[in-house]
């Protein structure tokens, strides 16, 4: 009996210290100090509590709760350093059907497993700010709306953390009942939303918006980083932001959209379940069985870099002639070349912006009394815009005919080249398959071209007229993981204007200037078939790529040393139609080899 009287007691005196440390919310208020007791509550519309100074409000659970389902406009404000905490099974937060408005620079916790941060069950229009540097933790559901009837209209944006730490299945970051309509989650560049469990971090019922920059993660990657429970609901995926963690859309729903924003040219793959319909808001094609995409760098690139080649073998030969010219005498002539080029990206034909840089080396020695044997050897790398690089080294050969038609018939002048080009791809694409949202992949393979040429020359200040023909041919390849390409096949044909004059200033040091006028169209079919995850797709270039018009301009110094050896310096500028413009430049040295 005296126990039981010593019990009510005990019982009586903890109600009435838990009613003691209550504080009504009924104006602005400022918290700027510890507390570790006091409950508070909303008891009357459009005021706010901001907790400043890097004050630590804590309570075994339901720190901040309202007194009334239908209060609106009140509002809750963390500042950096501050926070509101639970250390029961409870939540920091309880709206229980209140309007509320969160903004958190510093962190709202709970540190139990059944705990909930944010409470937002039968809410509706509520709105959470976490600002960067802000955290809202919990060990179960951060933020949760399951309690009927549910909580529609939430708004969530997120700059810093909002983070499940418990392994168990209530352990979403987000979640809100299946028929919930109407919430957005915005996740920023560098927010992070994030859980280890077995449910989604990220669980939305109908109707709602989902756009991420930042990351949004799920541990288990063979879970669910984002889980869509019904129907209508749209994903944006944009920038550099990363998933990691399947995208789900629940067996049975319709009109749910992914949407993927990452830019021109990068090359992504997103392991998704369910239905969706799939677009790339930047106009890169893809390829449904999930959802993947894949710049075509290194398949769009080779007309153009078999037009430079090209357009580089015809300089040379007419730095080559002119010396030979003066010569007394036939020797071996070579020079030394370096180019730097840039491209601008062009969003509308999916023009890919790259910077490109190149050293090589063109050797040219008399074989026979008309015939001169080439050979060229150059080495380059190529950065995409988007995480994609190519390392280039080929080698060619063949012939130079200075008084030879080509097939007999057309010119004066010809010429006949061969070669193979490896290439050494390393790529970076977006992924929900691996731990970090990227994935970096390569690739190995070859290119074997074939390059012809003649030319009309025209005397005094009549330009030269040229034909050229190029031919490539890329065998099927396998990139890492994801993607496949077939056979490739690139032919061009460029008609071009040229002339270099020659100013003396004595009899051993001259001037050079000479300019081309390049007119290049591929005359084979433009499209490459390719797999992504073996789903066969095929890409079809846009037309603008197929053709380009190149001016190039260069200013050179001669120096003759003898009748045998000749010293030049040469540098050019190119633009072009396809935005790209260059800088480059040789040193040549006639000698014997």
């Amino acid at each position: 009996m005296n126990r039981i009287i010593i019990f009510v007691i005990t019982l009586s005196m903890v109600l009435q210290i838990s009613i003691l440390n209550a504080e009504d919310i009924d104006e602005d208020k400022t918290y700027n100090s510890d507390d570790s007791s006091t409950q508070y509550t909303f008891t009357a519309d459009n005021f706010g509590v901001t907790v400043t100074n890097n004050a630590t409000l804590s309570r075994g659970q339901k720190l901040f709760i309202f007194d009334d389902a239908e209060r609106v406009g009140n509002s809750i404000t963390v500042h950096s350093g501050s926070t509101l905490t639970t250390t029961g099974n409870g939540n920091t937060i309880f709206t229980d059907g209140a309007e509320l408005t969160i903004t958190n620079s510093g962190t709202i916790s709970t540190s139990t497993n059944k705990s909930k941060a944010i409470n937002i069950s039968k809410s509706d229009s509520v709105s959470i700010t976490n600002n960067s540097g802000g955290v809202i933790r919990s060990g179960g559901n951060t933020i949760l709306g399951t309690t009927s009837p549910g909580s529609d209209n939430t708004t969530i944006v997120n700059s810093g953390q909002i983070i499940s730490t418990n392994s168990a299945s209530a352990s979403s970051a987000i979640i809100v009942s299946d028929n919930d309509s109407g919430t957005t989650i915005t996740n920023n560049s560098g927010g992070e939303i994030t859980s280890k469990g077995n449910k989604g971090t990220i669980i939305v019922g109908v109707s709602s918006t989902i756009t991420n920059s930042g990351t949004i993660k799920n541990n288990n990657l063979d879970k669910n980083a984002i889980q869509l429970k019904g129907n209508n609901n749209t994903i944006t995926l944009k920038d550099e932001g990363v998933v990691i963690g399947i995208i789900k859309a629940a067996s049975g729903t319709t009109g749910n959209t992914l949407k993927l924003n990452h830019g021109v040219g990068k090359s992504y793959y997103y392991n998704t379940s369910g239905d969706f319909t799939l677009q790339d808001l930047d106009g890169n094609q893809v390829v449904e069985g999930s959802a993947g995409s894949v710049s075509q760098g290194g398949s769009e690139i080779l007309d153009e870099l078999l037009g430079y080649k090209s357009l580089n073998i015809r300089k040379s030969l007419t730095k080559y002639k002119s010396t030979t010219n003066e010569s007394k005498s036939k020797k071996g002539w070579g020079e030394i070349n370096f180019a730097s080029f840039n491209r601008k990206q062009n969003n509308q034909s999916l023009s890919l912006g790259f910077n490109y840089a190149s050293v090589g080396i063109n050797l040219i020695n008399p074989y026979s009394k008309d015939k001169d044997f080439i050979l060229s050897i150059e080495t380059s790398k190529q950065n995409f815009t988007k995480d994609h690089t190519i390392n280039r080294y080929s080698i060619s050969s063949g012939f130079y005919f200075p008084n030879r038609s080509l097939f007999n018939n057309i010119g004066n002048e010809s010429f006949l080249l061969a070669g193979l080009t490896l290439h050494k791809s390393d790529r970076q694409i977006l992924t929900n398959t691996t731990a970090s949202g990227r994935l970096d992949i390569k690739d190995n393979y070859e290119t074997f071209e074939l390059i012809a040429g003649t030319k009309i020359n025209n005397n005094y200040f009549i330009p030269n007229l040229g034909l050229t023909f190029g031919f490539s041919h890329t065998p099927s390849h396998l990139e890492d993981n994801f993607y496949e390409w077939d056979a490739k096949n690139i032919g061009n044909i460029s008609f071009y204007f040229d002339d270099d004059y020659k100013f003396n200033f004595g009899s051993n040091n001259s001037i050079n200037l000479g300019w081309i006028l390049d007119l290049r169209k591929m005359v084979t079919a433009k499209d490459q078939d390719f797999e992504i995850n073996n789903t066969g797709a095929t890409y079809k270039q846009d037309d603008d790529l197929t053709e380009e018009v190149t001016l190039a301009a260069n200013i050179g110094y001669e120096k003759k040393i003898s009748d045998q050896h000749f010293l030049k310096f040469n540098l050019d500028s190119t633009t072009s139609t396809q935005e790209l413009t260059s800088f480059s430049g040789n040193f040549s040295y006639k000698f014997t080899f």
